[in-house]
């Protein structure tokens, strides 16, 4: 019987989910030590503090979302001011969350523009802050936090689905469609409904989640149809400016809704007023991030874009019937008699040569306290070989999985993401990885590890291959078992 397809709802529902259950938005390092250090002092100024986050999209969503949270926010009334989550949480628990998050990058080699992203955020929100300013809202500081969150959709797709948002930034830079167009093609959704729905779980402010719709300036009170109309304006400012590199003739006739709910035109005067001055205010970041302004244009993250495609492992067919006639001439071969380690090394070897960079036998140490490397295939095997020592007692994620309940494991952690942070992740920080048990007699004897760096095209057909492999290797451990020429580990 034939799968049925997702449905639109249901794709756009896992997409949540698996964003959900990951990190969010990560920060930048740099601006997460200083944020670090600037709670443990004392005689710290707490403007200084609101600063630092407030130039940080990933430490603004963290701050917000647990200050809005039910454990925190007990009066119910929605917190959008950062200085106000601060003294609501407290500096040690602001300390105490930034010190376990991982940052931004580690995962910026993934996906290209990431970035270039966060600090395309900051621009929006300089731009909105001062085009409220100019229009007459009489709420700035709010326009700035939702102009910082008004690509939290395209953010959240770029960290966590780094080969889909490649394909998105090729095809907009190789056939000229718009940003919602080419997001339709590869997800059937767009990202601005992944922010707001985000937004919502995290229960984010309404102003925050009516911003990122393009069509709230539509709808809701005069007020909040200015507020809304102020964070797409600035979102369409800095992407004509630095994205598309079209200037300021694209937008300045753009009609934005006023605080009475009339429309209004921002004079081109104001316009370049508030550009430079935006630029002015976020030299300093660019700078300190390394990141240069002409990396924001399309084209430049195309080129990253391809490159990242190109570095995606493929396990092709030829890879695959290859694997199989290997494992099948091994099988065979444990028909009669046979060295196990040459044995094993060899289907290693095959099972590398699909496309893997790590593959790993793991043995359990006499009392079962201990996996470690036995023998693996690959470039630094040493070193390898040293990194896969894990305890048994007491043994969490993949390794728990695996050692204690014998399940296979297989990863993809462009999709999922509840390993992140376990000690095998740590240790290897790879895009995709499988772990097999190896039982016999009702216990774990060992296990098959094989990664790649990069999520893979497709992890899931590999999946009847390996699980074959460590059969085979399993059923020459049987026979060998009681003279094995494998010592323990």
């Amino acid at each position: 019987m034939a799968t049925e397809r997702l449905t639109r709802e249901e794709k756009l529902a896992v997409c949540i989910d698996r964003i959900f259950h990951g990190e969010g938005v990560p920060p930048f390092c740099d601006n997460a030590n200083e944020v670090m250090l600037r709670t443990l002092d004392l005689d710290g100024n707490s403007v200084e503090l609101v600063r630092v986050i407030l130039k940080d999209l990933g430490l603004t969503s963290k701050i917000l979302r647990l200050a809005n949270s039910a454990m925190y926010n007990h009066s119910g009334r929605p917190i959008l001011s950062v200085p106000h989550a601060i003294i609501l949480l407290g500096w040690d628990k602001v300390r105490n969350m930034v010190s376990t998050v991982r940052f931004i990058e580690q995962f910026a080699n993934r996906s290209p523009c990431l970035r270039e992203l966060l600090l395309l955020s900051v621009l929006t929100a300089v731009h909105g802050r001062d085009v409220a300013a100019a229009i007459g809202y009489p709420r700035p500081e709010e326009a700035y936090i939702c102009g910082l969150f008004r690509n939290l959709g395209e953010v959240l797709i770029a960290c966590h689905y780094p080969q889909e948002y490649s394909r998105i930034i090729v095809t907009m830079h190789e056939e000229k469609i718009p940003e919602r167009t080419a997001c339709w093609r590869v997800f059937d959704f767009a990202w601005d409904e992944v922010g707001t729905r985000i937004a919502a779980v995290w229960n984010m402010p309404s102003q925050v989640r009516m911003s990122m719709d393009p069509s709230a300036a539509l709808t809701g009170t005069p007020w909040d149809r200015c507020l809304a109309s102020v964070s797409n304006y600035g979102h369409e400012l800095t992407r004509a400016l630095y994205r598309k590199a079209t200037g300021l003739d694209s937008i300045h006739l753009q009609a934005i809704i006023d605080s009475e709910g009339q429309p209004a035109l921002v004079s081109v005067r104001d316009l370049a007023r508030i550009v430079d001055t935006a630029l002015e205010e976020t030299q300093q970041t660019f700078a300190a991030l390394c990141v240069p302004t002409d990396t924001l244009v399309l084209e430049k993250q195309a080129e990253r874009a391809r490159q990242i495609l190109k570095s995606v492992p493929v396990f092709d067919e030829a890879g695959l019937s290859a694997l199989q006639k290997a494992i099948q001439r091994a099988s065979h071969s444990t028909q009669n008699d046979f060295e196990l380690v040459p044995f094993i090394t060899a289907l290693l070897e095959d099972v590398r040569a699909l496309g893997f960079e790590h593959v790993i036998f793991g043995l359990m140490n006499e009392n079962l306290t201990l996996i470690r490397g036995r023998l693996a295939a690959g470039e630094a095997v040493d070193d390898s070989l040293e990194r896969f020592q894990f305890p048994v007692d007491g043994a969490e994620g993949p390794m728990r999985a695996a050692l204690q309940r014998k399940e296979d494991v297989f990863v993809d952690r462009a999709r999922d993401a509840r390993y992140d942070g376990s000690a095998l992740v740590t240790a290897f920080d790879s895009g995709a990885f499988a772990l097999l048990p190896f039982v016999i007699d009702g216990k774990v004897a060992g296990c098959l590890y094989a990664d790649v760096p990069r999520s893979p095209a497709s992890f899931d057909v590999v999946r009847p291959a390996l699980c074959r492999a460590r059969d085979v290797i399993t059923t020459a451990i049987r026979k060998k078992a009681p003279a094995s020429s494998v010592p323990p580990a």
